[in-house]
């Protein structure tokens, strides 16, 4: 598995360094950073975290130089009328989920890594919690 879709509250938990879930998200992204999969996320995320860092107090600069770094190690995806018609058409009942499953289908994402996999229940990719991918990961290593 290598195409890998972060839902906004894994974009979140790194860059503004949640606890407990920080050190299992900074995994994934070290293993993205040595190339062993890549990683994608919604660009409507980048914007919820970068409002989240304004609440942390955080100067724009701080934030701009974040958000650099990340883009360097994952890539963001579109969010275009596209995505939110099908959004709008699915099955789900949460909108942002909607779309941030709609947004990881235009890059042929395998699989999703969410912290709150009940909300994914309509996805046609499959989904993982953080800490399940965590564990697929380092038994498919062995």
């Amino acid at each position: 598995m290598k195409r890998i879709f972060i839902d906004a509250n894994i974009v979140i938990d790194l860059l503004c360094e949640r606890y407990p879930w920080f050190p299992n998200t900074l995994r994934i992204f070290s293993m993205a950073d040595f190339g062993e999969i890549e990683l994608y996320c919604s660009s409507l995320s980048l914007g919820t975290a970068s409002y989240l860092m304004e609440t942390k107090k955080m100067t724009s600069q701080e934030i701009f130089e974040n958000i650099n770094l990340f883009c360097q190690i994952c890539t963001p995806t579109t969010v275009d009328a596209s995505v939110v018609k099908n959004a709008l058409d699915s099955d789900f009942k949460d909108f942002e989920d909607a779309l941030q499953h709609y947004s990881a289908l235009t890059v042929n994402a395998e699989c999703i890594i969410t912290r709150n996999k009940k909300d994914f229940s309509s996805s046609v990719i499959p989904i993982y919690e953080l800490n399940d991918f965590i564990a697929y990961i380092e038994e498919s290593s062995q």
